[in-house]
Parts: C-alpha cells; structure tokens; sequence
C-alpha cells in the first residue's frame, strides 16, 4: 500500500524538477549578453564635424548622431545602446559571450566600478567631470582584448566567485552585473 503511495510522488517530484527555472536548480555555466546600438550609419560616418567619421557605424538607418548627442544630454545615455541581459547568475567557474548585434564597437570590459569610460567627450555628455577615464582604460591592448565589431563576439575567461561588473569602455552607460556562485 506504502509503495503504490511513493511512486506517484516521486514521479511528482522528478516532473517538477524538469519544470524547476535554472534559479532553483543552480546557475548555468555559460551565458550570453547581448550588445545593441541603434547607429544611424550615414550620420555617424560623416566627415567632422558633422559625424565622427567614416567606418563608425556599420548600419543604415536608425538613431542620428544629433539625436543620439541629445538622448546623452537629457537623459545621461543612449536607450538603444545597451547590453542585454542587465543582470544574471552564473556558475562558479562559468564564462558569458558578448555578441555585437549592433552597428558599432563595444567593448564588454570587466571593471573594478561602473563608472566612466574611455571616451572623454562621451563621458562629459553623460555629465561626468572632463578628463575622469575608467583606470581600466591605461591596460595597454585592452579593446582589442575585450571588443568585439558589428556581428561579432568576445567571450570571458571563467569568472570566480563573486559580483563582476562588465562595461562598454566606449558607451559606459552600457553595462551588466553578473553575479557569479
């Protein structure tokens, strides 16, 4: 009678596991983030003063420097520049993949603090003092270590446990929280 009892519940027990989000279970080895922009290719790419530059912004189409510069003033970022997720868990020892699903380069830099990036003049339009750098920006190679162009990836060393903080060095405003353990 006992084990007609027991075998529905186990039964109950191993379907709820298969139900259980990766949360209750522990966190997963390996994630991604996504990195966006919403360049607008023509009016990033022109000439100075008028853009930045030729080979700035690898899409046509969406938000204009002019209105990207006014979203900085008012509102201290840029919505559309952004990793996604902003937050997550990871296992001990697990690794994140940055993708650039954008029109630009980022960066997905790990920082001691979230704070300024490596672009002065987009650290003064965010509202922080001229010529205040992220220390992490004197690491000698350290876009070419941790960036990534338009359609492309960079992926962490295996994280210890701990809350690590990620960056985009150019677009500071862009950053993640990955709590590792």
């Amino acid at each position: 009678m006992i084990q007609r009892r027991v075998v529905p519940v186990v039964v109950a027990c191993l379907f709820l596991l298969l139900l259980a989000p990766a949360s209750v279970l522990g966190a997963s080895s390996h994630r991604t983030v996504v990195m966006r922009d919403a360049c607008d290719g023509p009016s990033f790419n022109a000439p100075p003063p008028a853009g930045i530059g030729p080979g700035t912004c690898a899409r046509n189409g969406g938000v204009t420097l002019g209105k990207f510069v006014d979203q900085l003033h008012a509102m201290h970022r840029a919505p559309a520049w952004r990793f996604a997720p902003s937050q997550m868990k990871l296992a001990s020892g697990g690794t994140v993949t940055a993708t650039n699903r954008g029109g630009e380069f980022h960066t997905f830099t790990e920082v001691a603090n979230f704070g300024p990036g490596c672009v002065d003049f987009l650290n003064v339009a965010i509202g922080l003092p001229a010529g205040q750098l992220a220390p992490e920006c004197a690491i000698p190679g350290i876009f070419g270590a941790t960036g990534a162009g338009p359609g492309g990836t960079v992926t962490t060393d295996a994280l210890g446990t701990a809350t690590h903080k990620f960056q985009c060095l150019i677009h500071p405003w862009m950053r993640t929280t990955v709590n590792v353990g």
